[in-house]
């Protein structure tokens, strides 16, 4: 009598192989990839797929309050880990005998045994994609391979027993059975292969054009160091000019950048920006003249759509951006704006052009005094440069909301240059997004900054300061909500911002949604660690507001400690100790009032007194505070913290102090 056919895999083979792709190069990186997977493939040889819940708190530390609703950390994570297993399986792992997949809609782990003699090619191009059919089993001369789930799998066996192994039933009858199960296993075949064939000329057929973009750094391969301003610079400007165009998301400098000199696959970087394609270049300067080498790939099949090398002398170097857009925007299939008829480009000093790179550079290295002072050398090298006086309208407004060494002096200024910029090309995104910024920031213009920031993102849809300031309006028009949408599409434009995550956790806290908006205040403190100082206060707020005051507390000393000894904050400590959260309170008033008079902390004391209910001190202080120009005030209207006293025949004449009167939605919410 014929034996039973066995087809078999073990747990010792799929531990080797999990080996073999932890430490792989393209996971080596990824320790999180590596816990996670590690985990589901221990769980799935137990027999015991795991449940998100158990993901988050075992692999991601999460606690026993996470929410899936919430906290999107393990779906976020485990379609990172698809990608890293998809590349792998790609290209190192193609010649495996064992494959590891987690398929979607769970986190249990699939392992398939291939036996291979012949790989095919859709097997080469996605071996995750290729899944084993019947007609792999029909002809041995081919390939032999076990879909094997993972509730297949035992665990390992105590020391001194044999491996585990799968156990498939063996096939049993007549030969009648066997040929009609030929015939039928071939049939089906070549089915498979019609409707694959179908598809893929389909897909072709009906391939649609880019949604969305990021711009990769530049490479400085002009041998110096000291050029990698100049190609970060042109790496900005090409962003800049590319987010102009509408139906297509272009990321944002501050999210690409990150991935400068890294060693990420295209693949991964797209999957993390949340991209259909990226384009990555070179920039040479030699003398007068400059070369741009640029490729657009295509992140989704690997194709590359274009690639161009671009020569020209520094002087036209702003015709050789416009010519590197429209290709892009061609190739992508996205319309340039119908109603944007651009100035045409012309020539540039090219000593202008290098002090705005460096302007551009500084401002986004946070180096505010030398970004001025580049940027005006920009301006008075080339005074009909708008993109320059954009830059420098921006510089100066940071620079006088205390980013360097100049304050409220800068406004005129700013605002000037501002309009300057605007008057040179009317159709710039970024001019009126930076009269936008001054508006909101010194005349506390609230109409025209909104009809300004909405022209801003019009021209320039693409632009997540824009989005950003606007938000900052709409809570100030008393509409978190909207402020809240706007803050979503600003991140999505830069999702690996401080500044945006940050931002979008003090949207939500405003509307109210205080567990998302710790969400997103942590997770800008993962990006930024050190600059902690500008999201607690929005932490401990937060916290306060979901009545957690322990937290709250924490937090507050936290804060605190950046410019107060322990020995000063030890009274604080004691009293919330002793009294709870107003007794607290009490003992930072008298810390707060000894220091030197502050706009911010003059409103701090306020919100103090409004918190033990002393309502008289608490207006007079909140009025002192908007008076000394603390920026705070802006968010008179929606902050959570001031409802109790929003109600009060007092708090109009705040709101007209703080030029906000004509905010006719200000009332409790």
């Amino acid at each position: 009598m014929a034996q039973d056919s066995e087809l078999l895999v073990d747990a010792d083979a799929v531990r080797q192989e999990l080996d073999r792709i932890v430490s792989s190069k393209i996971f080596a990186a990824a320790k999180r990839s590596q816990m996670f997977l590690r985990f589901v493939v221990e769980r799935s040889l137990a027999d015991s797929a795991p449940k998100e819940f158990e993901v988050a708190l075992e692999v991601f530390d999460r606690g026993g309050s996470y929410d899936p609703e919430i906290d999107a950390t393990v779906r976020v994570e485990a379609s990172r880990l698809r990608s890293r297993l998809r590349e792998y399986y790609h290209t190192l792992g193609a010649d495996d005998r064992i494959l590891i997949d987690i398929p979607k809609g769970g986190y249990g782990a699939v392992f398939v045994s291939r036996r291979a003699t012949t790989t095919s090619k859709a097997a080469m191009e996605d071996p995750l994609q290729s899944r084993p059919t019947m007609s792999d089993a029909a002809d041995s001369q081919e390939a032999s391979a076990t879909f094997v789930r993972s509730d297949s799998v035992s665990a390992s066996p105590p020391s001194g027993q044999a491996a585990p192994r799968i156990r498939l039933p063996s096939t049993k009858g007549s030969a009648r059975w066997r040929i009609g199960s030929v015939i039928a296993t071939t049939a089906i075949a070549g089915l498979l292969v019609l409707i694959v064939f179908w598809i893929a000329r389909r897909k072709q057929q009906t391939a649609g054009p880019i949604r969305s973009l990021a711009v990769l750094p530049l490479q400085n391969l002009s041998g110096s160091a000291q050029e990698e301003y100049f190609a970060d610079g042109m790496t900005d400007a090409l962003i800049t000019e590319l987010a102009h165009t509408p139906n297509l998301r272009v990321v944002s400098r501050t999210s690409v950048m990150r991935e400068k000199g890294s060693q990420k696959s295209l693949r991964q970087i797209a999957s993390e920006l949340d991209v259909d394609a990226v384009v990555e270049g070179s920039v040479v300067r030699s003398g007068d003249r400059i070369r741009i080498t640029a490729q657009l790939i295509d992140v989704l099949d690997d194709r590359h759509l274009w690639a161009q090398s671009y020569e020209e002398q520094m002087t036209d170097i702003l015709t050789l951006q416009d010519k590197i857009v429209r290709e892009i925007t061609f190739q992508t299939q996205a319309a340039l704006a119908p109603n944007r008829e651009r100035i045409p480009s012309g020539r540039v000093n090219p000593a202008a052009y290098d002090a705005y790179l460096r302007g551009l550079y500084f401002l986004n290295q946070r180096d505010i005094d030398k970004s001025v002072g580049y940027l005006e050398r920009a301006v008075s090298l080339d005074s009909s440069y708008a993109a320059a006086y954009a830059g420098l309208a921006e510089a100066l407004t940071t620079r006088g909301l205390g980013g360097g060494t100049a304050h409220l002096e800068e406004q005129s200024r700013a605002l000037a240059a501002a309009r300057r910029a605007i008057e040179l090309d009317p159709e710039s995104g970024e001019a009126y997004a930076a009269l936008g910024l001054v508006e909101i920031n010194y005349g506390k213009d609230w109409d025209a900054a909104g009809r300004d920031l909405e022209k801003g993102i019009a021209l320039s849809p693409s632009n997540a300061m824009a989005e950003m300031q606007y938000s900052i309006y709409l809570d100030a028009m008393a509409r978190p909500e909207d402020a809240v949408s706007h803050m979503r599409r600003a991140l999505q434009l830069d999702p690996r911002s401080f500044l945006m995550n940050r931002h979008l956790g003090v949207a939500l806290y405003f509307a109210r949604h205080y567990d998302d908006a710790l969400l997103f205040l942590r997770r800008a403190l993962e990006i930024e660690p050190t600059r902690f100082r500008y999201a607690e206060p929005w932490i401990s707020r937060s916290y306060e507001m979901a009545h957690r005051m322990d937290d709250a507390e924490r937090i507050d000393l936290q804060d605190l400690s950046l410019s107060i000894s322990d020995e000063k904050l030890a009274p604080l400590r004691r009293a919330y100790q002793s009294g709870g959260w107003k007794a607290y309170q009490r003992a930072r008033i008298g810390l707060i009032s000894g220091l030197p008079d502050n706009g911010c902390e003059l409103y701090e004391i306020g919100e103090s007194y409004m918190r033990l209910g002393d309502r008289a001190r608490a207006f007079s202080s909140l009025a002192r505070g908007i008076k000394a120009g603390c920026f705070w005030a802006d968010s008179l209207p929606v902050d959570p913290l001031l409802d109790d006293i929003r109600d009060d025949p007092r708090f109009p004449a705040l709101l007209k102090m703080a030029h906000l009167g004509n905010t006719s939605k200000a009332k409790p919410m």
